[in-house]
């Protein structure tokens, strides 16, 4: 754990110097800029000056993974709070659900009502290529929300692909998908489906999730359009969710986005997006009796943006350009809503001699915190052939949702005159790669934030008194993260992950919150992947960590896959340990269980 303050390890890096870029290079196969968490610029400049984690789809499909949150949660650090694979929250560096962005193919996605349905995607893991996290602060390219970190979930983009696959097991868990791709005529269609359901492990947990995603994608000319649409369905037991009685909850989320990218010369590259989000959310109180409450939301999101990329040299490119944002709430609860942001941003990456400079500046403004700049800046020093060093700082704010704001029912009471959560982050890293067969990356970041926004209550507070939001505190997050690859070290694939956390936070005496001081304090997590004999591949997940406040918990998970030509065949087990903690709505985890699954993909 970080017990110091960083800044003078940071003053050190940032006056050493820069570096070259290190990880998440782009993809020949994609036309279209999608690796966002990286650079405007369309260099690899926040990769090598940020922590940046890849999860490719070979990591996707070897691991006993039901769900996008089962992916996310074999990140370093990552906080995947899964309540049943119809719904999960997600944080990064100890911030909670509403303070993580997450796009899909660069485009934002994240939910201005609630961070609760960030993940109420109409994306089939079948047609995920890979996902990248920048973990740390990115509001200089995002604006509101990216304070632990950013998502983004890049869809495949491959010429030609045929998969059907199926699974069955545990809880009456039963599951199908499709994933097909070809190119007509010039255009490149892509088209993924998946159905999942079960019974629920305990009362109250069963769900049933479906998801269709369509991509048509050509050139025009010079320039590269795709046009993406997708829909995603979600009934689900809600059961202590967010309060004490035996709920339901029924989603949908329906997704348009078209992207482009066109070169008008060697000097200048266009890029833009429209995007438009619809969610509808019917949460009934007590499933059996919708008539004592019932809260019904329906939510529009639109957007456009535009950027030029400019290549003054090859050493040096910068981009600039500008966003706009509609958001539009209708609620029989949270009352009727407009809100309308804008923001404009540039960034610059400089590379001399061997050394790299990223920064940007991004000026955000809405009606809710008025006009917020959000600076940011990251640097490396290559030293040998081995070792890379990196520094980086930024600041930003979280502006707060609509649930926060305005949402009341027996058990939560929001505050419409919420401020913005606002914050201060650094970093410093080394990346370690002493032998072709190993490599190693370390971080240490700090995050100071004021004005905390929760759901919030006294300590001494009888069951029955509401929670209410506040911005009621200011903490300051230290922390480390490590990680270790020694692929084919002994015949197996090893990966060690890490991180520690230590937060200092002030709030009202004998104040308590709901989400934000309940952070993971410490995790340890091993994954070894090994080939038993040619056609069979056996991969094990084990992990361990602690939250504030609460004991250490561990989860063992099991993979085993066995390839009959084009046919593969596997066996899924999780929770090998039966262990019992608590989720996030206090009630015990789902205890082991086991899944069979079939699958064929096209030679």
């Amino acid at each position: 754990m970080v017990r110091s303050p960083l800044r003078a390890p940071l003053a050190l890096l940032c006056a050493a110097a820069f570096a070259r870029p290190a990880l998440a290079q782009r993809d020949a196969a994609h036309h279209l800029d999608t690796l966002r968490v990286t650079s405007r610029t369309g260099d690899a400049a926040v990769p090598a000056t940020r922590s940046v984690e890849v999860l490719t789809r070979d990591d996707i499909e070897r691991h006993a993974a039901r769900s996008l949150s089962d992916v996310l949660a074999l990140a370093v650090g990552a906080d995947a709070q899964q309540r049943s694979p119809a719904q999960a929250d997600f944080g990064l560096r100890g911030s909670t659900y509403n303070q993580v962005v997450v796009l899909v193919d660069g485009v934002r996605v994240s939910d201005v009502q609630s961070g609760h349905y960030a993940f109420d995607l109409a994306v089939p893991l079948g047609l995920v290529e890979r996902v990248e996290i920048l973990r740390g602060t990115g509001s200089a390219l995002y604006g509101s929300d990216a304070i632990g970190g950013v998502v983004n979930i890049v869809t495949r983009a491959d010429s030609s692909f045929r998969e059907v696959a199926t699974r069955a097991g545990s809880f009456g868990g039963l599951a199908g998908r499709i994933a097909l791709g070809d190119t007509r005529g010039g255009t490149a269609l892509r088209l993924g489906a998946d159905v999942d359901r079960s019974t629920g492990h305990r009362d109250g947990t069963d769900y049933t999730v479906a998801q269709l995603r369509g991509t048509a994608e050509r050139a025009v000319g010079d320039a590269r359009v795709a046009l993406d649409a997708g829909y995603g369905a979600r009934d689900f037991g809600a059961a202590d969710f967010y309060s004490p009685f035996p709920s339901f909850e029924n989603t949908r989320s329906t997704t348009a986005a078209l992207r482009a990218s066109v070169p008008l010369s060697a000097l200048v590259t266009l890029s833009g997006a429209a995007q438009a989000r619809r969610h509808s959310d019917v949460f009934t109180l007590k499933r059996d009796d919708p008539a004592f409450y019932q809260n019904r939301h329906l939510s529009w999101q639109s957007g456009a943006e535009g950027s030029a990329r400019l290549a003054f040299a090859p050493w040096w490119h910068a981009a600039l350009g500008g966003e706009l944002f509609d958001a539009r709430l209708r609620s029989a609860r949270l009352g009727h809503h407009v809100e309308r942001r804008r923001a404009l941003f540039a960034e610059t990456t400089v590379e001399r001699d061997g050394a790299t400079l990223n920064a940007g500046v991004r000026g955000d403004w809405s009606p809710v915190v008025g006009g917020l700049a959000s600076p940011s800046l990251g640097v490396a020093l290559p030293v040998g052939r081995a070792v890379q060093l990196r520094a980086s700082t930024g600041r930003g704010f979280r502006a707060p949702g609509w649930t926060e704001r305005y949402y009341v029912d027996p058990s939560n009471v929001a505050d419409s005159t919420l401020g913005a959560e606002r914050f201060i982050a650094h970093e410093v890293g080394v990346r370690l790669t002493p032998v072709a067969w190993a490599s190693a990356d370390v971080a240490l970041f700090e995050r100071r934030a004021t004005s905390l926004v929760d759901w919030a209550r006294p300590a001494d507070a009888a069951p029955s008194e509401p929670w209410r939001t506040q911005n009621f505190a200011r903490a300051t997050y230290r922390g480390i993260e490590a990680s270790i690859r020694a692929p084919r070290l002994a015949g197996v694939d090893w990966t060690l992950r890490g991180s520690g956390l230590r937060f200092d936070a002030g709030a009202a005496p004998g104040t308590v919150g709901k989400y934000a001081l309940r952070p993971l304090t410490r995790s340890f997590g091993v994954t070894a992947t090994s080939d038993l004999g040619e056609l069979t591949t056996l991969t094990i997940d084990a992990d361990r960590a602690r939250r504030a406040g609460e004991p250490d918990h561990d989860q063992v998970a099991a993979r085993i896959e066995r390839r009959l030509g084009d046919v593969r065949l596997s066996l899924e087990a999780l929770n090998l340990t039966n262990s019992r903690y608590l989720d996030v709505s206090g009630k015990p985890v789902a205890p082991r269980s086991a899944f069979v699954g079939l699958s064929w993909r096209a030679p």
